[in-house]
């Protein structure tokens, strides 16, 4: 392999790859709200078209040398493991359970994921109130005002 293809020390290739899947995905997703009303394919499409502009914008930097891999992040593997299986959960618990009950199940195991300390009464009613009220105004915007179709 000539010198000039060989992997540079210090360049973020895995970041890159991650890049061309979420440009892939964004298209597809983009592609996907066709099937949607106009008014129900607004998020999608703002979503999909975002992820293919920026991921197209880092892909153009790494190209011409400017990133550069990061460094290990420390904390709980664990953590970030949960938080990935909670969201691939959600998404095969929505179209049996529905937006709602799915989604509180969710939110419930990410606040349980995420908590470092103890849990404390006054603690416990203010996130799960917060979450409630997320919830709902989610369902409230997507449902009525973008009338996307929810399980």
């Amino acid at each position: 392999m000539p010198e000039s293809h060989t992997p540079q020390a210090g360049r973020d290739w895995a970041g890159a790859a991650g890049c061309a899947v979420l440009i892939v995905l964004g298209a597809a997703a983009f592609m996907a709200a066709r099937e949607f009303s106009d008014l129900g394919a607004v998020f999608p499409r703002t979503i999909g078209a975002l992820l293919v502009v920026f991921g197209g914008v880092w892909l153009v930097l790494f190209a011409m040398g400017r990133t550069r891999a990061q460094a290990a992040l420390e904390g709980s593997s664990w953590r970030r493991a949960g938080v990935a299986i909670t969201m691939l959960g959600w998404a095969f618990a929505l179209p049996p359970l529905g937006f709602l009950p799915a989604s509180a199940a969710a939110c419930g195991a990410l606040l349980l994921i995420a908590r470092h300390g103890r849990w404390t009464l006054s603690a416990l009613l203010v996130q799960g109130l917060a979450t409630g009220a997320l919830l709902i105004g989610l369902y409230v915007l997507f449902q009525h005002v973008l009338r996307v179709p929810l399980p």
